[in-house]
């Protein structure tokens, strides 16, 4: 249940960048001529739901039983808060259909509508559990290439809390913060892993703090057929270095 709020709020944090986005760009269609904006409508590209899904697919993004398009309809719709949602969908291809790969609800029977990429939000993020889960989806999206085990939080004498465990079969222990407080550096420190354990693949970060993992043309092949700027995580100044331990 605080995995579902913790995601739920995330989709709120994700509307409220979004809009943010919406605004600035709105702003910048009004400092501009009749003329410009009438040609600038024109070049908007709109793709259907479906067509964005077929493609999606063929990246290997695919919703697990019990996800269907109503539900994604529903969380587009709280993502975004306009109503001709399925328009808005077709209007801002798959900036608004990729971060749902990584959402959950408890209706579906794995939980996690795929198994492709994480929607997240630190402003929501549960120390008492949510740094396990976080650790054990940072696994499951790897597709085994990194695998997370004997995860133990631990709080020292001077309230810092402590992660232990095992990545690949190696003892790791990272320290958060002090009780009460969330460490942003927790997620920069995934972005080193695999350098360490030299996986094919990656960790990327996508706006409104959707996570994936994928290969050098893996990542070259997503931006190119959905035109997103989807970074590698690490990168783009998002998070905090972590501190020495």
């Amino acid at each position: 249940m605080k995995y579902a709020l913790a995601i739920l709020l995330s989709i709120a944090f994700f509307s409220f960048i979004w809009r943010k986005n919406k605004n600035a760009s709105l702003n910048r269609d009004e400092s501009t001529s009749n003329q410009e904006n009438s040609a600038s409508k024109q070049e908007v590209a709109t793709m259907s739901y479906q067509a964005q899904l077929a493609i999606f697919q063929s990246l290997g993004y695919v919703y697990n039983e019990g996800v269907t398009k109503k539900m994604i309809l529903r969380d587009a719709y709280e993502m975004t808060w306009e109503d001709e949602i399925e328009k808005y969908i077709e209007d801002n291809p798959f900036s608004i259909l990729y971060p749902l790969f990584g959402y959950g609800d408890k209706v579906v029977p794995k939980f996690n509508y795929s198994d492709n990429c994480i929607l997240w939000g630190l402003d929501f993020f549960d120390p008492s559990s949510q740094y396990i889960e976080f650790m054990k989806r940072m696994g499951q999206i790897t597709n085994g290439e990194i695998n997370f085990t004997e995860i133990e939080l631990s709080t020292d004498s001077e309230n810092w809390e402590w992660i232990k465990f095992k990545v690949n079969g190696i003892p790791k222990k990272w320290k958060l913060q002090k009780t009460g407080y969330i460490a942003d550096h927790f997620i920069q420190r995934f972005s080193y892993l695999p350098a360490e354990l030299k996986t094919k693949g990656r960790y990327t970060y996508f706006e409104g703090f959707t996570i994936d993992y994928a290969t050098d043309a893996e990542q070259k092949k997503f931006n190119a057929a959905t035109g997103l700027n989807r970074e590698w995580l690490g990168e783009g100044n998002h998070f905090n270095e972590p501190p020495e331990d």
